[in-house]
């Protein structure tokens, strides 16, 4: 049986499974280019990009939270430690 598989927000190198639907949230980085993300992979890649904007998707209260989480969050979070 194959992974599931997970939102487009998930870098390849990051091993850890999303956290709720697909498309909790969108994410733009600052030359508009979007992607649906979960809260999970939102957060992460929001804490890697310059001037991100975090937009609401299918979860009521889910860019406020994948905004907080990332405050939180370095750079490329799933490099830590290695």
């Amino acid at each position: 049986m194959s992974a599931p598989a997970r939102c487009a927000a998930a870098h390849q190198d990051d091993p850890v499974p999303c956290e709720g639907p697909h498309d909790a949230v969108r994410v733009v980085d600052q030359h508009g280019a979007e992607v649906g993300a979960c809260v999970h992979h939102g957060a992460r890649l929001y804490a890697s990009l310059i001037a991100p904007r975090v937009y609401p998707g299918s979860v009521d209260g889910a860019a406020i939270e994948v905004y907080q989480r990332a405050r939180a969050l370095p750079p490329f979070p799933w490099t830590e430690g290695r």
